[in-house]
């Protein structure tokens, strides 16, 4: 007889054995693309409303997903999105299993210098919005910790020109709790909305 020394405490075998888990997983992580299928066709709509730049606009809306975004499952809706090695503008919707949404804005290179200013000057909207603003050097961290994002509330100006200048990109998001997932399409459109109008006020 065979003995192993990998053994699975009583907790993680009924786990283990409980199909249904994996199932339930797999039922949410379905219906939450479909929640941002809907989104993406709301937020088109929306983007036609704005005067950012055509290239931005015709950019089609992607959905994806994954297993393991620190060890937990997510999906992740990019739009509008234009991702190169200079420069970037993306608005992304993030579930985060265990976790919450968030809405961040992407900026770097010619966008970044496009937009910032326009942001500085949307402060106010931000924060009433509870906005954060990435501190962190790591540019597709997306944890909502104290070492990757500060709340705009906290900041001044000048402490806003200080993190900007700092990095080749800059990041604005805002979270959702997963608790409000039967409202989240509105809270969700809604920050994106925000999103949008920080960028786009003279």
């Amino acid at each position: 007889m065979i003995e192993t020394k990998i053994k699975l405490s009583a907790h993680e075998l009924t786990i283990a054995q409980d199909a249904g888990l994996i199932l339930t997983k797999n039922a949410i992580i379905q219906k939450t693309i479909g929640l941002f299928g809907n989104l993406a066709e709301n937020m088109q709509i929306e983007l036609l409303k704005t005067k950012l730049p055509e290239e931005i606009k015709i950019t089609d809306p992607k959905i994806s997903k994954g297993e393991n975004y620190k060890g937990l499952p997510y999906v992740i809706l990019d739009y509008p999105r234009s991702f190169g090695k200079e420069n970037i503008f993306a608005i992304r919707t993030f579930f985060w299993w265990g976790n919450y949404f968030s809405t961040t804005l992407h900026l770097k290179g010619a966008y970044k210098e496009m937009f910032e200013n326009a942001i500085k000057r949307n402060m106010t909207l931000l924060k009433n919005k509870n906005f954060y603003i990435c501190i962190s050097t790591e540019e597709w961290k997306h944890e909502h910790d104290e070492d990757n994002y500060i709340s705009l509330s906290c900041i001044t100006e000048n402490k806003f020109d200080d993190i900007v200048q700092t990095k080749s990109f800059l990041k604005i998001s805002a979270k959702t709790p997963l608790s409000e997932w039967d409202s989240c399409p509105t809270i969700l459109m809604e920050l994106f909305r925000d999103v949008l109008r920080s960028i786009s006020k003279s």
